[in-house]
């Protein structure tokens, strides 16, 4: 499945108050390299847990503004013109334009984060980068 399908396949996503220990969600034995589980929507914000395997290619958002926080795992990041590496408990802002992607993961384990979009994620929004 190319990166593009997938985005364009995402399960709607329903809101709750439900409260989930996030660290110890389970991903399918058949899941893709990168698994997203949808978690919460409104009309300002969707919220995702991604289980990262693979690198995510380089990307912005047009309108959208990114939040993520690492759950686990480690991994080596581009975020605008630097190359960072990214570990649990880091926080990354990304604003609307910045091109980002995991260009490796750099731990035994998968990457898992918490990625919050405000807006309400559109996949419409999302620019692959060819570099």
């Amino acid at each position: 499945m190319s990166f593009i399908t997938f985005l364009l396949t995402l399960p709607a996503i329903a809101s709750s108050s439900a409260v989930l220990h996030l660290p110890e969600q389970p991903v399918p034995a058949d899941a893709q390299a990168i698994y997203n589980q949808p978690l919460a929507e409104t009309e300002h914000s969707s919220s995702f847990l991604l289980t990262i395997n693979a690198p995510v290619p380089n990307h912005y958002h047009q309108r959208h503004t990114e939040q993520i926080y690492v759950l686990a795992g480690s991994a080596r990041m581009r975020l605008g013109h630097e190359e960072l590496d990214i570990r649990a408990g880091d926080y990354l802002l990304i604003p609307p334009g910045t091109v980002h992607g995991v260009l490796a993961i750099t731990s035994l384990e998968p990457l898992k984060v918490l990625s919050i979009q405000s807006p309400r994620f559109d996949p419409s929004d999302r620019v692959l980068v060819d570099d």
